[in-house]
This record gives C-alpha cells, sequence and structure tokens, in this order.
C-alpha cells in the first residue's frame, strides 16, 4: 500500500509540474493522458473503480464540458459584448449601480447554468466592460473580486447550481429537491449578508461616476469585428444578428434549466 501511494504521489506531482511548465505550449490534455495511464496501466486503478468513479461524476464531467463549450459558442457571435454594453446602459454612468448590477448579473448566471458557467460567462464581460470605460487596476478589482464571489455563492441556495454539489448529493443519494429545501433560506440569507457587507467594504474605492466609455462595445463586433476573418456586416444585418442574440440570451437559460430538470 506505501508503494502505491509513494508512485501516486510521485506521478500526480510529475504531472501537475507539467502542467504548469507546459514545455513547448504543450496542451495541458497530454501530460494528464498520460499520468491516468500510467496508474492505471499499473493496476493502482482498477477498471471497477474506473467503472464506479463515472458512474459518479459522468454527468457533472459532461456538465462542465458542455458549460465551456456553451461559452465558446456565445462568445463566438457576441453575446459578451452585448451583455457589457446592457450592462453599462442600466448602470447609467453609476458607478455603486454597476456594482449591484454585477451583482445581479453573477447571481442569475449562477442560478440559470451553474458556478463554474457564471464564471466563464461573466468574467469576459467584466473585462470588456471595465477596459472599456477605462477604471485605474484599484477600481476594476472590487468589481471583479465581489462578482466572482457571488458567482460561486450563489450556487449554494440551489444543488443544480454547482458541479460539486451534483457530485456530492450523488454519493450520499440525497435529491436535489431536499437540498434546496435545506440550504435555499440560510444560503439566500447569507448571500444578501455577504453581498451588503461586501458593498460597505469595498465602497470607497468604487467610482461615484463612471468615466465615458473609449468605444460602443456592442457596435465594435457587430460591425467592425462581426467574423473571425473580419468581414464587415451592414448596419441592417448587424441589427438583425443583435435580435437573434437578445432572443438566444432569454430562451438559452430557459431550456438548460428545463434540461437540468429532467435529467435529475
Amino acid at each position: 500500500m506505501s508503494f502505491q501511494i509513494a508512485i501516486t504521489s510521485m506521478v500526480f506531482l510529475l504531472t501537475m509540474s507539467v502542467i504548469f511548465w507546459r514545455p513547448k505550449g504543450l496542451n495541458e490534455a497530454w501530460p494528464a493522458s498520460v499520468g491516468a495511464g500510467f496508474i492505471l496501466i499499473a493496476g493502482i486503478v482498477s477498471w471497477e473503480d474506473i467503472v464506479d468513479i463515472i458512474s459518479k461524476i459522468g454527468g457533472a464531467s459532461i456538465t462542465i464540458i458542455a458549460t465551456i463549450v456553451m461559452a465558446v459558442i456565445l462568445e463566438s457571435f457576441g453575446f459578451f459584448h452585448w451583455s457589457a454594453a446592457k450592462l453599462a446602459k442600466l448602470s447609467k454612468g453609476s458607478g455603486y449601480h454597476l456594482y449591484w448590477n454585477i451583482q445581479l448579473l453573477c447571481f442569475l448566471m449562477t442560478l440559470l447554468f451553474n458556478n463554474d458557467g457564471s464564471i466563464l460567462i461573466t468574467t469576459p464581460i467584466l473585462i470588456l466592460l471595465l477596459k472599456n470605460i477605462q477604471l485605474k487596476p484599484r477600481q476594476q478589482i472590487p468589481y471583479l473580486l465581489c462578482g466572482a464571489l457571488i458567482a460561486t455563492a450563489s450556487s449554494a441556495p440551489i444543488g443544480v447550481s454547482n458541479i460539486v454539489n451534483l457530485i456530492a448529493l450523488n454519493i450520499i443519494d440525497m435529491s436535489l429537491w431536499m437540498h434546496t429545501a435545506m440550504m435555499f433560506v440560510p444560503g439566500t440569507l447569507g448571500l444578501l449578508f455577504m453581498s451588503f457587507l461586501m458593498y460597505i467594504v469595498v465602497k470607497k474605492n468604487l467610482p461615484k461616476k463612471l468615466p465615458d466609455s473609449i468605444m460602443d462595445i456592442e457596435e465594435s463586433f457587430f460591425i467592425k469585428n462581426f467574423h473571425p476573418l473580419k468581414t464587415k456586416l451592414p448596419v441592417e444585418k448587424a441589427q438583425t444578428y443583435k435580435i437573434n442574440v437578445k432572443n438566444l440570451a432569454i430562451c438559452l437559460p430557459h431550456a438548460l434549466s428545463s434540461i437540468c430538470c429532467i435529467l435529475y
């Protein structure tokens, strides 16, 4: 047993070292696959263990992969740019309003998708927005940090909003309805308390009035950078395309939520 622990620890350390080192831009999947293959061939992990692991985390793994694919697709047709533009418009030039709008955005993204998907979707939106209004780094950090914390903490009230919750609930054989019944009220109260507490702490670093944008985020994508090959899009088609993006933004979360309810 001690020999197996030593081998496993050595393979883990070597694998993580290569992943962080990435010689010649090596993709992280290669060292991870080689390390897993070695552990399997050495007999440290049996095929029965593999089947058991897949049965417990297979659904969660597929969910996180689908979330990554979804984020890439959303970025490809300008959803992030559109969202950043709408977020700036709703804030009406107020740094305080922007703070609460970011909190609401991160909460809804976690509620409708999951905390990992919320981070993947809201981070580029916030970076686009904050760079466009040219805030100083010390003014950007509160927005990014608070948004990330709310996106993560928002997964507490509802089990399906956290991949780890899905794995843990599967192991202990607890339903999502039972988790929600037990955690919704305390999780929501804790979320509200944390949100207001963070506002008190970071308020002095938030600008009362936001600087003017250096460009129209939405138009810069739909007209100038619509296609990866930098082809220009007529204004009329850009407007039609933006309407399609809005419809997708409204329908996609509801469709995914329905699928999650059916699966779990």
